[in-house]
């Protein structure tokens, strides 16, 4: 026997735990929680998951366990004719639920900061209250994801058991708040046929799978390095549907990943290195330029006729052209180099000021000496006459250009 404690909300107002035992039927649960309600327990409904219980269900085999929520109503003729989804001690109508096995994982932001298995819960999307019973059951991500897919009959107080809108969402399956929501990551999956990893042949669960006709797989720590090595190359695909993301490693057709949030994955700098880029390439893509004053980076959408851009973050006014300082109707100066440093942009103005000029040349020359012992030239900073090479560890003389001595010492030790 294992006594767990689940949380009944009966309406918008009344909410209660109750201890039971996972071996209990639905019908044992209806009777005590009728003792708290005041109702016979045969006009008590209990709702999970948008579904209504059976009463010869059992606890642990339609996945209710410690600090789960469930919805009670008082049962009423219907009047909508659809049919209500219920749940036996099989399981669910979409699918058999193995305690142990995770159907659904997220990023849990929040708290866990990492991949965690996920619950997909649902509610009513008027009054987001779970006295729910759905019209159909989700069949795929589509159906949980896209807003209206599927109806449901709200039995709470504000809706009088109109038909509203499901609406679903993922939580974390570490916390017990019925408020908590995590983003879901739709590519990854648990490895229940046992598939060897793409790239290190080892074979782990949860993998994520590409939506390539061939459904090639990767395991976690593959996709991380995967994905840090195409960042690092600015190798990610700007898509118009799926926005900055990364196809199949073996280069198969219609296989970008799907949802930006798997990239959670690669840890926070990462992340935030990718929605930076993301956001560069997206700008360029449209016709858009970077303000190229140093610190800046700013993503400008511009018009095509534009030429002359003023930075709506740091006010820099420059040419759209040449990206230098905006210099009116006068063409545009050279700003690339013609060596072997492809796309390397080099303002003029800038490479003047970084020339190390003749002149500080001719002052190194008059405070610098080469060392006695290896020739590497050493400066002199102050009147001291002792000198310590840094790579031979050799003493020298300033003025005699020898062996550090006692005469040096004694002769001319600064001057």
């Amino acid at each position: 026997m294992t006594n767990i404690v689940i949380n009944v909300k009966y309406n918008v107002s009344s909410s209660f735990t109750i201890e039971v035992d996972t071996d209990w039927n639905v019908w044992k649960v209806k009777r005590k929680i009728s003792k708290r309600i005041k109702l016979p327990p045969e006009e008590i409904q209990l709702i999970f998951t948008g579904c209504v219980l059976k009463n010869d269900a059992i606890l642990k085999d339609v996945s209710i366990y410690n600090c789960t929520v469930i919805h009670a109503f008082q049962q009423k003729p219907l009047d909508v004719t659809a049919k209500c989804t219920t749940v036996d001690s099989q399981g669910l109508k979409c699918g058999k639920v193995n305690k142990d096995v995770h159907h659904f994982f997220v990023y849990c932001k929040e708290q866990c900061q990492s991949l965690c298995p996920g619950k997909l819960r649902v509610k009513c999307g008027n009054c987001y209250e779970g006295h729910i019973v759905l019209q159909r059951e989700p069949e795929n991500f589509d159906d949980v994801m896209k807003s209206g897919t599927i109806q449901c009959e709200c039995k709470s107080e504000g809706c009088q058991g109109n038909l509203q809108t499901a609406q679903f969402y993922f939580k974390c399956a570490s916390h017990s708040s019925e408020f908590d929501t995590a983003p879901v990551l739709r590519h990854i999956r648990p490895n229940k046929k046992n598939i060897e990893c793409l790239t290190c042949s080892t074979v782990s669960s949860p993998l994520l799978v590409f939506p390539c006709d061939k459904s090639h797989v990767m395991c976690i720590e593959c996709f991380k390095s995967y994905g840090i090595v195409r960042l690092n190359d600015r190798m990610f695909i700007e898509d118009v549907n799926h926005g900055y993301s990364l196809p199949c490693p073996v280069g198969c057709e219609n296989s970008l990943l799907q949802d930006a949030h798997h990239f959670y994955l690669l840890g926070e700098e990462q992340y935030e290195r990718y929605k930076r880029f993301g956001t560069e390439e997206y700008v360029l893509q449209n016709n858009g330029v970077l303000c190229p004053f140093p610190g800046c980076g700013a993503g400008i959408l511009i018009e095509d006729s534009c030429k002359q851009v003023v930075c709506h973050n740091c006010r820099f006014e420059f040419c759209r052209q040449c990206l230098n300082s905006y210099h009116g109707s006068s063409e545009c100066r050279q700003q690339l180099l013609e060596d072997n440093t492809k796309d390397y942009k080099v303002d003029e103005e800038r490479e003047l000021r970084a020339r190390w000029d003749q002149e500080s040349l001719a002052t190194i020359e008059e405070i610098s000496k080469p060392c006695p012992g290896c020739c590497t030239k050493t400066e002199r900073d102050g009147g001291c006459m002792h000198m310590h090479c840094s790579r031979c560890q050799m003493d020298w003389c300033w003025l005699c250009d020898r062996e550090w001595n006692r005469e040096c010492q004694g002769n001319h030790w600064f001057g």
